[in-house]
């Protein structure tokens, strides 16, 4: 019983990491020679970590009965961002350069439990960066995991690989729902379900419709705004114009801008509490299971033109986590066992070489 508490407790501390990121926006934008993906993370607080995630590392996934708990080995390095601890990220792109986001949806519904293996939301988004390479892959993931239903936030998902293939996942009442190639005219994803954008946007003027009202700051209009600005770009600087997307269709309390530039594989960020553009190319990091575990604290600058990252322990993942409790309202009752229990999981992981 004191381990479903626990368990079910964590996942209440994600849920809480999300609840204020309602007004979340992603996209992908591309021409000829250039394949961008931006994502917004609104919240209440901007801490964060940028965690090197190593290729070749053992994990078994932090679930409990009556759900079966999935053990793999990653395929693939990463980089992600996160909130939640190491090993739970908001979002990310691998060495294959996959990209996966997360935005909130109130819609969602996650599947019951069934033969499959289920994995928390945040851990699901790890596992794929851990495991896959295209978007294919992850959408035929789906006959061997699956996001409980003992998982909360409620969430979608914006995805996009290397060769360009992009994808929307939702889990509508348990099932999911996936739009791609002529079913995802438009690359973005706001916080209603992509089907209802998309209604929404041909009803405005710039996309066959009649409605020619000004944008708001609800989801359907930042999802209308960014698809707007992706049609109108011609040949702007594709990263400073993502910016600009990003900019204009921030909502409340925006924390984190980032910017992934997939074909080039560089990943640019900014904060709210230092705008100034960061970037860190994968080609420069090394994935190596054996080598030292590194992290960067999200607000930390640039030295000689690199981000500094500086080594992982246990100490700044529990810190990470106090820090978000401590200062969100609705978490600070949570109790030591509980932020103990979560900042130790990434222990249960190790090279497998």
């Amino acid at each position: 019983m004191k381990r479903l508490l626990i368990a079910v407790s964590i996942l209440l501390i994600f849920q809480g990491l999300n609840y204020y990121g309602k007004a979340c926006t992603t996209f992908c934008i591309n021409d000829s020679t250039n394949l961008i993906f931006g994502r917004n993370l609104d919240f209440e607080v901007g801490f964060g970590h940028v965690i090197i995630n190593k290729r070749d590392i053992k994990k078994t996934a932090m679930i409990q009965p009556p759900e079966k708990s999935i053990k793999w080995i990653s395929k693939y390095g990463s980089i992600t961002f996160n909130q939640g601890g190491r090993e739970f990220p908001h979002g990310g792109i691998n060495e294959k350069g996959l990209v996966i986001e997360q935005m909130w949806l109130d819609e969602t519904k996650y599947p019951e439990i069934d033969e499959r293996y289920g994995l928390s939301v945040f851990q699901w988004i790890q596992y794929q960066l851990d495991n896959s390479e295209t978007v294919s892959e992850v959408i035929k993931s789906d006959t061997l995991i699956r996001i409980s239903s003992l998982s909360s936030p409620p969430l979608h998902f914006l995805i996009c690989d290397k060769d360009g293939n992009k994808a929307t996942i939702e889990y509508i009442t348990g099932k999911m729902v996936v739009h791609k190639d002529s079913t995802l005219p438009i690359s973005v994803l706001a916080n209603d379900t992509y089907k209802k954008s998309l209604e929404y946007l041909e009803t405005k003027a710039d996309f066959g419709g009649e409605d020619t009202t000004s944008y708001t700051s609800q989801s359907l209009d930042r999802f209308v705004n960014a698809a707007s600005m992706i049609q109108k770009y011609d040949s702007e600087n594709i990263i400073d114009y993502s910016f600009e997307i990003l900019q204009s269709v921030r909502g409340k309390g925006n924390q984190w801008s980032i910017v992934y530039d997939i074909k080039n594989m560089i990943v640019y960020y900014k904060t709210k509490d230092n705008l100034r553009r960061r970037s860190i190319k994968v080609s420069d990091v090394d994935f190596s299971c054996f080598t030292t575990s590194l992290y960067a604290d999200i607000e930390s600058d640039m030295i000689n033109e690199r981000v500094e990252f500086k080594e992982y322990s246990y100490q700044k993942n529990r810190a990470l986590i106090d820090s978000v409790c401590n200062n969100v309202t609705f978490l600070q009752s949570m109790p030591e066992e509980l932020r103990e229990y979560s900042a130790r999981y990434p222990e249960t992981t190790n090279c497998n070489k």
